[in-house]
């Protein structure tokens, strides 16, 4: 509410200002300006924009008190931070007014090394949104200008983009090799708003900049003005080393629907083990049973990443169509294929494979995933054959075991249970007297009461 009423009584201020005095008029028309500019410099930052109006009314007159204020002798005794606020606060007002006096003064701020970084960066972003043709020779020779902070030469890059200066491309093109990645960056901003295909030549020097942020800012650009490249680009960029990249990939990809599968399926053969990674990533994000076919030879790629995506596709789509091929693979002599197949199967819960994975809980490599994702299925017809996997000599088949039976509690499993009970293996213990509380018999719960009495 204060704050409200300091704004409207600025307000009322200012009217009495345009009003008009019978004596002197325009001296005191001055003195109520800067009086207007100094209540204007005590308001937050977050008030200046209820001011937009008011600067814009007062246009030209207020431009002597802001040159007045910017050469103020005393500002050099100031500390950088308010010496900093203090020049952005002017360059903020000349760009609300808007004139010709108020641009050229907004010219002479950003050439002006003297002035704070932060200064002449305020100067230029007035001008980014005002936009005028005349401040184009001056943004270029802030932007080369390598004796000159980053700041500056930031902004310019961006404002020269803004106002869509073809003049400027030579100076964008070869700041792309400035060591500031944050210069770069605002080189390919302004490339990329400027369009020409001088311009675009730049954008794909910018491809090969050695910071992955800023490829990544250029392949939006490139998209934009070669359509007919996009999916060139959107491949280039999934073999990015940069997550960023490739994520801005995948989701153009997905916004494309099921048409994206013609640019994805042959990238499952690419030679970039990333890029078979991404693209099997896609497929399982669009769930589509047309893809399941090449989703399952997938589970057979040589690098462990695609093979697990691969899985992890199926398993979304879920489709009975990848049922019996996957069952088949439960024989592949590849023992990581085996598992993958048996882990789907189990996530899938597919009665169909019940009777395959029972006869891989035989499979010393891979019988422990079976028993896991017979526990999924929790399939009754596989209690036997997992309490004779008790006995297993394989430690982690065992273990297995154990925990897939705690999920499928049956009266036949009580006394191999309670063998398990004195197993070496601490973890099968565990699980053997969880399945056992899980049965809830009486014969099963007093072993486990004397199990716990014997331990203690």
């Amino acid at each position: 509410m204060n704050k409200t009423k300091a704004v409207l009584g600025i307000l009322l201020f200012v009217i009495g200002c345009v009003a008009g005095f019978p004596q002197d008029r325009q001296t005191r028309e001055a003195e109520k300006v800067d009086q207007l500019l100094n209540k204007f410099w005590g308001l937050s930052y977050g008030e200046w924009n209820s001011m937009r109006e008011v600067f814009q009314a007062l246009g030209d007159s207020v431009i002597e008190s802001l040159i007045k204020m910017l050469r103020d002798e005393e500002t050099k005794n100031w500390s950088q931070y308010k010496l900093e606020w203090h020049q952005r606060r002017i360059a903020w007002v000349l760009g609300e007014v808007r004139t010709e006096k108020a641009i050229d003064l907004l010219i002479e701020m950003l050439q002006d090394r003297s002035l704070h970084d932060y200064g002449r960066y305020e100067a230029i972003m007035r001008l980014r949104k005002i936009k005028p043709q005349k401040a184009v020779a001056a943004l270029i020779k802030v932007l080369n200008d390598k004796e000159s902070n980053p700041p500056p030469r930031i902004a310019a890059a961006r404002a020269l983009g803004d106002i869509q200066s073809q003049e400027a491309v030579p100076s964008l093109i070869r700041a792309l090799k400035e060591e500031s990645a944050q210069i770069r960056r605002g080189a390919v901003y302004g490339l990329g708003h400027i369009g020409s295909e001088e311009a675009i030549a730049g954008l794909w020097q910018a491809l090969q900049d050695k910071d992955s942020y800023t490829r990544r800012l250029t392949y939006p650009y490139l998209i934009q003005l070669l359509p007919g490249k996009k999916i060139e680009l959107l491949t280039i960029a999934l073999g990015e080393d940069d997550w960023g990249s490739r994520e801005d990939s995948v989701k153009a990809f997905l916004a494309m629907g099921e048409s994206a599968t013609i640019a994805i399926i042959p990238l499952l053969k690419d030679k970039d083990n990333v890029i078979r990674w991404e693209a099997v990533r896609i497929l399982g994000k669009l769930r589509l049973e047309s893809t399941v076919s090449v989703l399952i030879q997938a589970l057979e790629d040589s690098d462990w990443r695609v093979r697990n995506e691969a899985a992890v596709a199926l398993v979304r789509i879920n489709s009975e169509e990848s049922i019996e091929p996957l069952i088949r693979m439960l024989r592949n002599t590849n023992s990581h294929t085996r598992e993958e197949a048996a882990w789907i199967l189990g996530e899938m819960r597919s009665e169909a494979a019940v009777n395959p994975l029972i006869l891989s809980l035989k499979d010393q490599d891979t019988g422990w995933m079976a028993a896991m994702a017979l526990r999924r299925i929790q399939s009754r017809k596989a209690v036997v054959a997992l309490t004779k996997m008790l006995k297993d000599k394989n430690l982690k088949n065992r273990r297995a075991a154990a925990c897939a039976l705690e999920k499928i509690p049956s009266d036949n499993a009580v006394k191999p249970l309670i063998s398990a009970l004195q197993d070496t293996d601490e973890e099968v213990r565990m699980w053997a007297a969880e399945a056992l509380k899980r049965i809830g018999t009486t014969e099963a719960l007093d072993a486990v009461k004397r199990d716990k009495k014997n331990n203690f």
